[in-house]
């Protein structure tokens, strides 16, 4: 008779893992590593680690114990669970030690990780993407690694000594320096199109604000206000305001807390109506003169309507122009001073915002401040055709009535279009830079008398942990970003990847890189740090064998017919993320980063350095994960089809592959083995895939309500958010229970 395990026992502690969950969902309580790079979905360490535990341990233990040794919340311990390490016993040590487990949609990494620290025999962690799979060997396999041979403070040391030198070569880079004001952390921009009635240009402003912070207050609070309503202390009030000249608008700082002499303000506000009320004396806010939804936009210079051009609303018609126009300029095709400029659309800075203590304070962008982005635009043309510029292509089907996928619309179908030229030009420098150190780390160590196999090893993980700061620095340094004026602090950037995709924005940011601030490159390398040794602490001591595998959840052909103890897993949620297309956004630039540049024959081409397996099949470079893995993914996306033919990202297509991942983890698993799958969706029709997908080869045996997700996720935008997960357990065969109702 096969022997249950606790995770299948009436006496598991889900409460007490929903309320260490819990702690984990606040910007306090998130892992140090969750912050080197933004990922859409990941789950509580803490559920994780319970879990896998349960999986593994006899359905008869103490519960008390279990609650102790997991450092869950208790009348002893009432803090973060994910920051302690589990406490083993030399029996369950035992159990962990002898075991084998398996996540084959392993993502950010958290079950496996936890299967770690836990001291699990040998942990697998797998994943379709290469994007995920860098972040697994980041996450898992180096820092297990680094721990094993002692290297921790040595690779921190070194961590901080290039990315030092990044910082100062691209400081007195000439090509970059003169761009940038040095008292200037970020500018405010937005698009302004020709209007097709006075010939003028005119700004397209989403969101009139710059800062509106009550005291106190949070994000939420700001989020809940946007009605407007009573009188409240305001820490901050600064919006802008439009100003017509002869031949352009212009644009008046209004700030009220200078302008009353202030530094808190009651006010009554409302968002929605633009008005703010201090006293007797009522202040007016612009409203925006943009409404993508609505296919509708305002001149600010002779007040008509901009609607209909040929074929399609006039501005979405001169965005493509622009972003044409800039492709044929950047190729040789046109020239800047006619034809560029001729286009009917362009990019434009509005602010510029500058640090003055603690405060933030907010001057006009001027002509001069404008002329650097088209110095930038002259110095990229001089280096077209340089392999580090991601010309890519980004994927070519849009979304239905807009979201993830539906900036291609708006004539950004490559990706160096996502950017202005002076961030492309940045982010071109950056990534040489990174790959240079990568050399100079793994030439001195070879200096040192390092073998060639470490020493390459070594320069890896270095040039990895070097290259994703440059994510979470690019991920808030677009066009597609945002400026959020209701929060605190940095947070006042929204990153390019919130909206659950890549969506058209009318107040985005640009960030000066030299600055010393925590969304520069020199503040991401510091999340790095602290992440790195974060993820060393966690692993430390640990006697668990550590593999990350590239490979498809359908067939998981490199684990050939190897057999495992448990399966704990977090599979696809049917629609939930585009992976494969938005984790592109990363790909991009870690191929650029990790990989060589030679010249052949006069050309400069790419090849093959570090993790060589993720960018390159059998030589031949991988040039978009859309392309190659999109229609492998397991999820629900009909525009799919437009590219891939077929049923391609149909349901049908979603319950099929789920149906074969079901059949290979069954394959995989030892007959009295334990399947783990998390699942949250709201749609029926979601969990019937899921329940389908293991018909026939499993049955359930319990279910969990787990609090795993933040209902304000990414992830969850434009949907009904849900912040639970159902966590069910699965065994081998057809009989007893067959539903999550039953279980």
């Amino acid at each position: 008779m096969t022997e249950k395990r606790f995770i299948e026992s009436p006496n598991f502690p889900t409460d007490k893992v929903n309320e260490a969950s819990a702690k984990e969902k606040g910007a306090g309580g998130r892992p140090d590593f969750w912050e080197m790079v933004f990922w859409w979905t990941r789950k509580p360490l803490a559920s994780a680690r319970a879990f896998v535990a349960g999986a593994l341990l006899p359905e008869n233990i103490d519960v008390n114990e279990f609650i102790y040794r997991l450092r869950l919340p208790n009348s002893s311990f009432n803090g973060i669970t994910h920051r302690q390490n589990p406490l083993i016993s030399p029996s369950w040590q035992q159990t962990f030690k002898n075991a084998k487990i398996l996540d084959p949609f392993a993502g950010f990494g958290s079950i496996p990780l936890e299967a770690i620290r836990l001291g699990v025999g040998e942990v697998v962690a797998s994943d379709l993407l290469p994007t995920a799979y860098v972040f697994l060997k980041a996450i898992l396999e180096y820092p297990k690694w680094i721990a094993d041979k002692g290297l921790k403070d040595k690779v921190i040391g070194d961590l901080q000594r290039w990315g030092n030198w990044i910082i100062d070569q691209l400081k007195n880079d000439p090509d970059i320096k003169d761009l940038y004001d040095d008292d200037t952390a970020v500018y405010i921009g937005t698009w302004e199109v020709k209007c097709p009635h006075c010939g003028k240009w005119t700004p397209l402003v989403g969101n009139w604000w710059l800062a509106r912070v009550s005291k106190g207050g949070s994000e939420e609070e700001e989020e809940e206000e946007e009605t407007g309503g009573g009188k409240k202390e305001y820490s901050r009030l600064v919006w802008m305001e439009p100003v017509r000249s002869d031949d352009k608008v212009g644009i008046r700082i209004v700030d009220l807390n200078k302008e009353l002499g202030r530094q808190s303000i009651s006010a009554s506000v409302n968002f929605r109506q633009g008005t703010v009320k201090v006293g007797d004396k009522e202040y007016r806010v612009p409203q925006k003169n943009i409404d993508a939804r609505r296919n509708t936009a305002t001149c600010l210079y002779c007040n008509n309507q901009i609607h209909k051009g040929e074929s399609d609303w006039y501005v979405k018609e001169a965005l493509k122009d622009w972003n044409k126009k800039l492709e044929e300029y950047l190729t040789g095709q046109i020239d800047l001073n006619k034809p560029l400029n001729e286009a009917k659309a362009r990019p434009r800075l509005l602010v510029k915002v500058k640090v003055s203590g603690k405060n933030l304070d907010f001057e006009p962008a001027s002509d001069a401040d404008n002329q650097k982005l088209w110095d930038a635009l002259e110095k990229l043309r001089l280096i077209w055709g340089d392999p580090d510029i991601p010309t890519e292509e980004l994927w070519k089907y849009t979304a239905s009535g807009g979201g993830a996928l539906s900036i291609w619309i708006w004539g950004f179908n490559k990706f160096y279009k996502l950017f202005n030229p002076r961030q492309l030009l940045t982010l071109v420098k950056l990534i040489k830079l990174i790959r240079e150190a990568g050399k100079k780390v793994e030439e001195e160590k070879l200096r040192e008398g390092w073998s060639k196999d470490e020493a390459y090893k070594y320069a890896e993980a270095v040039t990895t942990y070097l290259a994703v700061p440059l994510l979470k620095f690019t991920d808030y340094n677009t066009l597609v970003n945002r400026w959020n004026p209701g929060s605190w602090s940095w947070n006042k950037i929204a990153h390019s990847l919130a909206m659950r995709g890549l969506a058209m924005q009318w107040n985005w940011c640009e960030i000066n890189p030299s600055t010393n601030l925590p969304l520069t490159y020199t503040g991401t390398l510091e999340n790095a740090f602290k992440g790195l040794s974060y993820l060393i602490s966690a692993v430390s001591g640990s006697p668990s064998k550590v593999r990350v595998v590239l490979d498809d959840a359908t067939s998981l052909s490199k684990l050939g017919d190897e057999k495992f103890d448990v399966i704990i897993t977090d599979p696809p949620y049917r629609d939930d993320v585009p992976y494969a297309e938005l984790s592109d956004f990363y790909y991009v630039l870690l191929k650029r980063t990790l990989s060589d540049v030679q010249d052949i024959g006069g050309i400069q081409v790419r090849q093959p350095r570090f993790i060589p397996e993720a960018f390159f099949n059998n030589g031949v470079e991988i040039e978009t994960q859309w392309k190659y893995f999109a229609d492998k993914e397991i999820s629900e996306d009909e525009e799919r089809a437009k590219y891939f033919g077929d049923k391609v990202g149909s349901f049908d297509d979603f319950k099929d592959k789920l149906s074969q991942s079901f059949k290979r983890m069954s394959q995989l698993l030892k007959d009295d083995g334990i399947l783990v799958t998390y699942y949250a969706h709201t749609s029926p029709e979601a969990w019937e895939a899921l329940l389908e997908a293991g018909k026939g080869t499993f049955r359930i045996t319990s279910a969990h309500a787990i609090m795993t997700e933040f209902a304000q996720r990414a992830t969850a935008r434009g949907k009904v958010g849900l912040d639970l997960s159902i966590v069910v357990t699965w065994r081998k065969g057809v009989s007893g229970k067959t539903s999550v109702h039953d279980a």
